[in-house]
């Protein structure tokens, strides 16, 4: 990875910082970085955050290019199925409450003390959570059944083509980067 992209990586990074520490806290932002600043600069900043960095938006930024170089890819697959079982688990488990709360609205509906408006509306969003249920286990059953070979990704990529499969990993973590923030403003809007 060329000089310029590292430093163009490292001033999002910085600036995805700066706009999590500003959503998270009353405290004032850290400054935006000159152009004169480095990496040691990034790193300084990236220690300074290191006490927020369990935090959502304020971690450093996920490198998918460090996890996809450093990693075999039965050990990813592998950490992709152990996050896709938790997250549809904890989804099931959601999905079960609704249900639960839907015949406890058919039964209310039943002794005249809910509308079929409520019961209408409740089984659409217990519908979509069922849909979205399904989708993640299917997603999982999909990760389990790649066949993947050994070794890592960069293994199996000619070395001619190492740097633009790098650029290709930035550009992946920079958008899962803007993915994530994005939500979070979302969240924050819709919290306000």
């Amino acid at each position: 990875m060329g000089k310029p992209a590292r430093a163009l990586r490292n001033r999002i990074g910085a600036a995805l910082l700066r706009w999590g520490t500003a959503l998270q806290s009353n405290q004032p932002a850290p400054p935006p970085p000159t152009a004169l600043q480095d990496n040691a600069t990034a790193e300084r900043l990236a220690k300074a955050a290191a006490p927020m960095a369990k935090r959502p938006g304020v971690r450093l930024p996920l490198s998918v290019d460090r996890a996809v170089k450093n990693r075999d890819l039965s050990v990813l697959r592998r950490e992709a199925a152990d996050a896709l079982a938790a997250f549809g688990s904890a989804h099931a488990l959601v999905t079960s409450a609704r249900l639960a709360q839907l015949q406890g609205v058919v039964a209310a509906l039943e002794q005249g003390d809910a509308s079929e408006e409520t019961l209408n509306s409740l089984a659409v969003e217990y519908q979509a959570w069922q849909s979205d249920q399904v989708r993640l286990f299917d997603a999982l059953r999909l990760v389990l059944g790649t066949d993947v070979p050994s070794g890592r990704a960069l293994d199996q990529i000619d070395p001619r083509f190492h740097g633009a499969a790098h650029s290709h990993l930035g550009a992946l973590s920079v958008e899962y980067q803007r993915l994530l923030l994005s939500e979070q403003f979302r969240h924050s809007e819709a919290g306000e």
